[in-house]
């Protein structure tokens, strides 16, 4: 049995959230897995991910095969570190991961006429009046 690392997508439309699972190759994405081992949130500035670093080690250790996005989830955790430690004979209760911090996502950039209309309509809108009493 060919034992895969992958993520199975969960959430709302246009609101993904995913599961790292542990699965058999030959089963469906988003079917039967065998271990349910971190999530993975895209939404959240900066994304969050979360993953049980022993877990993982185990499953890749024995032989499972990471998709390449969970690879690259795991260097930011640092788990593919530890387990190239591990891998030289360091035994796992010693080693640490190097952490890649997420970089928050900037703000979406208006071009110079968006900004130029967006000064206009605010200075062209009328001041809201004081309540009176």
């Amino acid at each position: 049995m060919s034992v895969v690392i992958r993520l199975s997508r969960q959430g709302h439309r246009h609101r993904p959230f995913f599961r790292i699972t542990v699965a058999d190759s030959r089963k469906a994405a988003t079917g039967r897995f065998l271990q349910h081992i971190g999530y993975y949130d895209p939404a959240q500035n900066p994304p969050t991910l979360e993953v049980d670093e022993a877990s993982a080690l185990k499953w890749l250790e024995v032989g499972a095969q990471p998709s390449d996005t969970v690879r690259s989830l795991f260097q930011h955790k640092g788990v593919m570190d530890k387990m190239a430690k591990v891998k030289k004979g360091k035994p796992a209760a010693e080693v640490t991961g190097k952490v890649v911090a997420w970089k928050p996502r900037s703000k979406p950039k208006l071009h110079k006429k968006k900004k130029e209309a967006l000064a206009k309509a605010e200075a062209a809108a009328p001041a809201p009046a004081a309540p009176a009493a």
